[in-house]
């Protein structure tokens, strides 16, 4: 199962400041912190024997036609997209681009806009499953499990079954962090973050 964690490219004016930034903003120059949580998700994933890559285009400052071709060319079975308020829409939109260009590919939601109006995507686009809380580390290890061997979905999930919107009631916070692996900062290409 190929898994992509992605920022996709954004319109705005200046650089989207998205990962691990509770207030977004537009910045003249790019300023790009370490998405920590997506890092350990990535690198949980692949210790779970998943095939994953990170396509972080804000970060490497990919434009839109770039992130299409990687996109295409992978094929990932699910693409996980972190959203803030400020982006949510166009995080809409390219998400139900994915699910046109790629109708087999199932498309994550997660982060803080999310969190506190998980329907309101759900509604709004094509997205199959949205992660409530800050837990998405492990929570999208649930949701490959729950895709690629039937494990049962963590409460905090809201899915689709048939044409209904579903979800697995409240996030829980009972995760032990110890557990997760160092990341691995090759995949995730860290070296993008530490000289910016």
């Amino acid at each position: 199962m190929k898994i992509m964690i992605a920022y996709p490219p954004l319109e705005g004016k200046g650089s989207p400041m998205l990962t691990q930034n509770r207030q977004f903003q537009w910045y003249n120059v790019g300023s790009y912190i370490y998405p920590m949580v997506p890092a350990y998700a990535i690198t949980l994933l692949k210790e779970h024997g998943y095939e994953v890559y990170w396509n972080d285009c804000i970060s490497s400052q990919k434009k839109v036609d770039e992130f299409w071709k990687d996109l295409l060319a992978i094929k990932p079975d699910l693409v996980a997209i972190e959203t803030k308020t400020p982006v949510v829409k166009q995080h809409w939109a390219i998400a139900n681009r994915i699910k046109r260009r790629l109708p087999l590919s199932r498309i994550v939601l997660m982060g803080d806009h999310v969190t506190a109006l998980p329907l309101e995507s759900m509604k709004k686009c094509a997205a199959d499953f949205v992660l409530t809380g800050g837990y998405y580390d492990f929570l999208l290890l649930n949701i490959a499990n729950h895709i690629s061997r039937s494990e049962s979905l963590n409460p905090g999930i809201y899915y689709r079954r048939d044409e209904e919107i579903c979800n697995t009631g409240p996030f829980e916070s009972n995760y032990d962090l110890d557990s997760l692996p160092f990341i691995d900062r090759l995949i995730t290409k860290a070296h993008l973050y530490g000289e910016k």
